[in-house]
């Protein structure tokens, strides 16, 4: 199945539903650098689940990155509003408060952006 036949599959999808679908594809891609392989999806919960199982049984990992790239263009293009649905805030607004009453778990930001950035360097080399 040609790159051309998924990226027309992955327009029709609901705009979300692209968005998740090109946070997938990326993910993989950078993932893929150290070897780990994203986790099989259950297919049929949302119609990318089902696209992505099929784009990854026929197209290569080449293939993959330029239809993620694509499906991000194609997000771009539409100006993707990245306004927050009520939704998101009202779990951005419990997560704050469960950070507020339990400060011990977690990990601190300093931490993260340390793992983070020595991460990045090893991929650097």
């Amino acid at each position: 199945m040609s790159l051309a036949k998924f990226f027309s599959a992955a327009k029709k999808l609901p705009f979300d539903e692209r968005v998740e679908l090109a946070h997938r594809l990326w993910d993989e891609f950078m993932d893929g650098f150290q070897g780990w392989k994203a986790p099989p999806m259950p297919k049929g919960v949302f119609a990318w689940k089902t696209l992505k199982a099929e784009i990854d049984s026929k197209l290569s990992r080449t293939d993959r990155i330029e239809l993620a790239q694509q499906v991000w263009s194609n997000i771009i293009e539409k100006r993707y509003d990245w306004e927050l649905t009520p939704e998101q805030m009202a779990e951005l607004d419990r997560r704050a408060e469960d950070a507020l009453k339990n400060p011990g778990r977690g990990i601190p930001a300093e931490q993260v952006f340390a793992e983070l950035d020595k991460r990045l360097a090893k991929r650097r080399k």
